[in-house]
């Protein structure tokens, strides 16, 4: 069973990007967890092409928007907030997950989203994306995303655009810095919630003793064969990428054996 207590005094490293770990930081350490950020992406925003732009300002012949991220989500609503200063009517919007969703629900938006499983394919799964021949689909997304999305949609009939407001690029950090992470804040689980990340993480650590021995923490079985194959040993799966689904992960991983 579970120990209540199992994340006391433990060293939790987040690795979401600036902006983006907070809500689950304050919950960590409530529950006496030692909290030590590592974002392990930048995103930074860039400016719509102007066939992106045109695509934002015909926003109403669409049908269906489908939101990637939180980062997607708050700099599409901004780019699109420049020519609509109300959202169109009769749009189906669509979100990756409860996060995401959350950030469309405060601009009031009515959004459809996984609650099993953050993931595109999930996202594919939802009822209201099963009948759709004929309809048009704008992905808002960063630079150089997954297909996924976009090939189901058109295996099912529809039409997709993109638009790219951001970019992923690696953070800059003292390899004193992270030699003194290792030492004074060893790890005892270090939370992943993307392949580009994983990627940043390996680039980072790759120079020192035992980096594959580093405790992954993964939200899918995508994640954790991309974490195997980039040759980290300790990877551990929880059931979801959402706050509650890492700590409740979090809290049962690390309470095994207490």
């Amino acid at each position: 069973m579970p120990n209540a207590d199992a994340l006391t005094g433990r060293n939790i490293w987040l690795t979401r990007p600036d902006g983006q770990g907070g809500d689950l930081r304050s919950e960590l350490e409530r529950l006496g967890a030692r909290v030590h950020m590592l974002p392990l992406l930048v995103i930074r925003p860039v400016a719509p092409s102007p066939a992106d732009r045109q695509k934002l300002i015909d926003l109403d012949r669409y049908d269906l928007v489908f939101f990637v991220s939180t980062n997607a989500a708050t700099l599409g609503l901004d780019a699109i907030a420049q020519w609509w200063p109300q959202y169109p009517v009769g749009i189906l919007n669509f979100a990756v997950g409860p996060g995401t969703a959350r950030v469309l629900e405060r601009h009031g938006l009515q959004v459809y989203y996984p609650t099993e499983r953050m993931s595109s394919e999930a996202m594919l799964a939802l009822p209201q994306l099963q009948q759709i021949a004929g309809k048009r689909a704008l992905i808002v997304r960063g630079v150089g995303g997954r297909e996924i999305i976009a090939e189901g949609l058109r295996a099912r009939g529809a039409s997709v655009d993109y638009v790219e407001l951001y970019e992923r690029a690696l953070p800059r950090y003292e390899t004193a810095a992270l030699q003194d992470m290792l030492r004074n804040a060893a790890p005892s689980a270090i939370v992943i919630s993307s392949a580009e990340a994983l990627d940043s993480m390996r680039q980072l650590f790759a120079g020192f003793d035992e980096w594959t021995r580093l405790p992954i923490v993964v939200s899918s079985q995508r994640l954790a064969e991309h974490a195997k194959a980039a040759g980290f040993q300790s990877i551990a799966l929880v059931e979801g990428a959402s706050d509650s689904a890492i700590l409740s992960g979090l809290v049962s991983l690390l309470g095994r054996g207490a």
